[in-house]
């Protein structure tokens, strides 16, 4: 076994068919890798018409989030070299075979991020979408840092021993949690250009802001627990930034009015920002230290 696919998923059955299906027409034949599947809702039995691949299998996970059940799928894998992906992505055919021959050819390495390519949900790109094109997930960024995110990081078993697991306590951000470990131990991190999944923009305003909520969430409680709470919300961002519809503007991909939404929604978002800033800080204050 080359290599094990771990996939937490949450009620998203449809979503994660999609994904198995571009896994089971992978350049790599099918004995070489297996696929595990992490159910993080016990509830949501696998559907009767759901199309499992003959190398897949799927687990329960009761507690909940997705870190708890991709350390399930740690624990059952059989492989060395482990491939983390999320059950909204698409992995390209060669996606298993791009990790193989870059782990291949870098022995000493522990850990890489592959890339993580956006694509419309429709013919046409949304004014939503196109936010999250420009100002969402930069997976080559991430790994300049010392970072990748879980919708494709490619990590060898060792990592794991040496490191510990991801914090299955956290609901959101134990992907950079894990990382900054790794790199605080001095694991060095490569970019995996060509081991990619393509993921479907965001293409929600509420989907945005749900997740603005989370992360400031989970930034506030963080610097509380660090002793670092600052009860003063960021209060002049309630400026706009025309430095972000200038550098729009300069985008030759776009045009003026693409300009002008994908601004309207950085600024909606920000807004979403301070407002949740101010829900924790001045009136969720005994919630923020837990």
């Amino acid at each position: 076994m080359d290599a094990s696919i771990i996939i937490p998923t949450y009620y998203s059955w449809d979503k994660l068919q999609s994904c198995l299906d571009c896994l089971a027409s992978q350049t790599v034949e099918a004995e070489r890798f297996e696929i595990i599947v992490v159910n993080n809702a016990p509830s949501d039995p696998t559907p009767k018409d759901f199309r499992l691949p003959s190398n897949a299998q799927v687990l329960t996970e009761d507690k909940p989030g997705s870190y708890a059940a991709r350390n399930r799928g740690i624990a059952a894998a059989q492989a060395e070299l482990l491939f983390f992906t999320d059950s909204d992505c698409l992995p390209v055919p060669e996606y298993v075979e791009s990790g193989l021959r870059i782990a291949q050819d870098h022995p000493d390495i522990g850990r890489f991020g592959g890339d993580v390519v956006l694509v419309p949900n429709g013919p046409e790109w949304t004014s939503v979408e196109l936010y999250d094109y420009h100002f969402g997930l930069a997976q080559k960024k991430w790994v300049e840092r010392g970072r990748a995110v879980t919708a494709n990081l490619i990590a060898r078993r060792y990592m794991f021993d040496r490191i510990g697991l991801f914090n299955g306590e956290v609901l959101s951000g134990g992907d950079m949690e894990w990382n900054d470990r790794a790199t605080a131990a001095g694991e060095p991190i490569v970019f995996a250009a060509d081991a990619i999944v393509q993921h479907p923009a965001r293409g929600s305003l509420q989907e945005f802001a749900t997740k603005v909520r989370r992360i400031e969430g989970a930034r506030i409680r963080r610097n509380a627990r660090r002793g670092a709470l600052n009860y003063v919300p960021p209060i002049q961002k309630l400026i706009p930034s025309f430095r972000i519809f200038t550098k729009m503007r300069k985008d030759p991909d776009l045009n003026f009015r693409q300009a002008l939404g994908v601004w309207r929604v950085q600024y909606i978002l920000r807004l979403v920002m301070i407002s949740e800033t101010v829900r924790l800080l001045w009136f969720k204050q005994s919630d923020v230290r837990k």
